[in-house]
């Protein structure tokens, strides 16, 4: 055990190992450190981040706040030396050996993937809790059940949560140095937002990085964690959720329409698997919204891709899909933002997204193109029998902005969408 704490404490961060740094997500979880007596969680999908947000949380310790590098122990439980680590068995001994090196600073651990560790949660909530030991932790994971109700049964109220998105368009912009123009945003939706992809301007690596990523998403996060027997009939699922998304469903409806595919699952199983992929965060889905009697409908939803990049190098041909990349765009920078989306469609009238954050409060048409008066009219038409005050937007992908019309309805170019969320 001393021979892999050793290892772990001789981890270097700094240059390559820190990837682009992503300042957003580095002030909110900075400001969280100090804060005592709370688990700082970063969670989202696989892939989008979180190991290297942790680096540069590191390495911030290191350089700003001077901390010994001795009291700072980070385990990535994926690293093949930490595969003896399977319980709190073990990981207690490691933590206690990790102790004993005391100094006048707190502890630091750091533990990405902690969703691999059995028992985690009661001896984290313990650690956190006793009185002689003062030390900061941070986890992160894969899985929305590290949320749900492990952590919430075990350290109700006593951990703050920070989702991890992949790759913003400001943050792609940042990083390819690219300008902020139309031919910019379509690179952007072709290629994805996973920060690996960006490593190599290479597709045949590309396509093949996002093969091994699908294949660990189906295998290891939801074969293995659910013990599902039949991978095919749910790796055909997954491909068809990434084709056939976007529209407003319900179970029943997409059930018989997998029987058209020769995909027999019952209602109970589909939604049982549609809940692992949320779970893991390839998938979100959105509902219905009165805006009438101000109330949630529960019984159909629309299915968004958390990162389109699963499409992107499953389906190659991107006039097919072109129009619903920018709506899942929009969602995925919203969902990114932090707002609570919904959509409203009454007599096949529907606005895309209501969103909805503290105070804040807008509705959100979106359309590839406003290519003629018929599409413009159309477009705005719905947001116009909306009578209350609160903003409304149409974002497109043209290149020139339109002025405000009769109602004061914005249109947004999607390339600014961000601008008029912050």
């Amino acid at each position: 055990m001393k021979e892999i704490l050793n290892k772990a404490l001789s981890q270097e961060y700094h240059g390559d190992t820190l990837g682009f740094i992503r300042t957003e997500y580095l002030n909110n979880i900075e400001k969280s450190l100090f804060i005592p007596d709370l688990i700082k969680v970063l969670i989202w999908q696989r892939r989008a981040g979180k190991s290297f947000i942790i680096r540069q949380l590191i390495h911030f310790l290191l350089t700003e706040k001077k901390v010994p590098k001795q009291d700072i122990l980070y385990l990535n439980m994926e690293l093949w030396y930490l595969q003896t680590i399977q319980s709190t068995t073990e990981l207690q001994t490691l933590v206690e050996l990790f102790l004993q090196n005391s100094t006048e600073w707190k502890k630091y651990l750091f533990i990405d993937e902690v969703q691999e560790i059995l028992g985690r949660e009661k001896y984290l909530n313990w650690l956190r809790a006793d009185p002689n030991c003062e030390i900061e932790i941070i986890i992160s994971g894969s899985n929305s059940k590290l949320l749900s109700w492990e952590l919430a049964t075990y350290i109700a109220g006593r951990y703050i949560t920070f989702h991890i998105s992949p790759f913003s368009f400001e943050e792609y912009l940042w990083i390819t140095l690219n300008k902020n123009n139309k031919s910019s945003l379509i690179d952007y939706l072709n290629i994805g937002w996973i920060p690996e992809l960006y490593q190599r301007n290479d597709e045949i690596f590309r396509q093949n990085f996002m093969e091994s990523l699908k294949d660990a998403v189906i295998l290891k996060d939801i074969g293995q964690r659910y013990k599902i027997k039949d991978l095919e009939t749910f790796k055909k699922l997954f491909y068809f959720l990434m084709t056939n998304i976007w529209n407003l469903t319900s179970l029943n409806t997409l059930s018989k329409t997998l029987q058209t595919q020769w995909l027999h699952l019952s209602v109970a199983t589909l939604s049982t698997y549609l809940s692992y992929l949320q779970d893991i965060f390839v998938f979100h889905w959105i509902q219905r919204y009165d805006i009438q009697w101000k109330k949630i409908l529960q019984w159909e939803k629309k299915y968004y891709l958390n990162d389109l990049s699963f499409l992107n190098y499953s389906v190659s041909n991107f006039e097919s899909y072109r129009w619903k990349k920018l709506e899942n765009f929009v969602f995925t920078t919203l969902l990114q933002k932090g707002f609570h989306i919904y959509i409203w469609n009454v007599w096949n009238n529907e606005i895309d997204f209501i969103a909805e954050k503290q105070w804040n409060k807008f509705y959100i048409q979106v359309c590839y193109l406003l290519s003629d008066e018929n599409v413009i009219q159309r477009e705005y038409w719905n947001l116009r029998k909306i009578k209350d005050s609160f903003p409304k937007y149409v974002v497109s992908l043209d290149d020139m902005q339109l002025p405000p019309d009769d109602y004061w309805i914005k249109h947004v170019q999607a390339r600014n969408l961000e601008k008029i969320l912050r």
